[in-house]
């Protein structure tokens, strides 16, 4: 066990290992190639773009998965949102968890405490922008080294076009937090910005780009694009294809009575990855 953790640390030291990385915890997000930028009209916006939480009104997502199929790594969340009085925007709360277990002693954890609010910046009959903000605190745990906190901040927009198009950026991070002792780790920055389009009623495309942004090396632009259907009311197929690795990804939303259930499976040079989400929207 103790080699164990010293690997990881060795990993978390040479940046091969992210800490806080972009787990992107939305199941409709990873099975549409992980857009998510331009939509975000659900509660898990939180964890993308904070502006589409004006978008999402009262919800509440559990999503829970094991990245790549491993036995010893559980990522889980809880984001919740709800309409304020008096246009006073949306406000949301989110956790992301990001537990790695051996032998029965939990080696490192990793929790984000999200606080969000969204509004209204300009709404016509035709178009709308909305802008949104979230403020992070980042707990990382390491067995038997102790723990370390930092703060972060997050900014994002949307603007809807004549109704069928949408536009949307984000960044994350955007002072720049650091963790660990001596504060030598940055937690990873990332802007993220792309256009969704509704060519028919119950069919949404999307086209994002992202990168990340680091002190220490290089990164490319990552390219997601991905597409949603309406089958009929209760059922919606959806399905992406992403870069930085060449990846493809599926999956199905299901809803009866405002409760809903999303499925993702998402392919990788490691293994594929099972996302699995229920919601409530009241």
């Amino acid at each position: 066990m103790k080699t164990f953790q010293i690997i990881i640390l060795l990993l978390i030291s040479l940046n091969l290992f992210g800490v806080f990385d972009d787990y992107e915890p939305s199941s409709r997000a990873r099975a549409m190639g992980g857009t998510f930028y331009s939509t975000s009209d659900d509660a898990n916006g939180i964890f993308y773009n904070p502006a589409g939480l004006s978008l999402a009104g009262n919800n509440l997502v559990v999503g829970y998965t094991k990245p790549f199929g491993n036995d010893f790594q559980v990522l889980n969340t809880v984001a919740f949102t709800m309409d304020l009085p008096k246009n006073f925007g949306t406000i949301g709360l989110g956790l992301l968890s990001m537990d790695v277990d051996y032998l029965d002693v939990n080696l490192m954890s990793e929790k984000i405490y999200a606080l969000a609010h969204s509004f209204t910046l300009l709404k016509d009959v035709h178009s709308a922008i909305y802008f949104g903000y979230v403020a992070n605190f980042y707990h990382l745990s390491i067995h038997s080294f102790g723990d370390q906190t930092a703060f972060g901040l997050n900014l994002g927009a949307i603007a809807i076009l004549h109704q069928r198009t949408r536009l949307g950026f984000a960044v994350s991070n955007l002072n720049n937090p650091k963790i660990g002792e001596d504060n030598h780790h940055s937690l990873p920055r990332k802007i993220g910005m792309g256009i969704s389009y509704l060519p028919y009623e119950g069919v949404t495309t999307s086209l994002e780009l992202k990168k990340t942004l680091s002190d220490r090396t290089k990164s490319e632009t990552e390219i997601h694009a991905g597409t949603e259907i309406e089958v009929f009311k209760s059922l919606i197929l959806r399905f992406g294809v992403r870069n930085k690795p060449n990846s493809y990804s599926m999956g199905a939303k299901f809803e009866l009575f405002n409760v809903y259930i999303d499925y993702a499976y998402n392919t990788h040079v490691l293994d594929a990855t099972h996302h699995f989400g229920v919601g409530y929207k009241f």
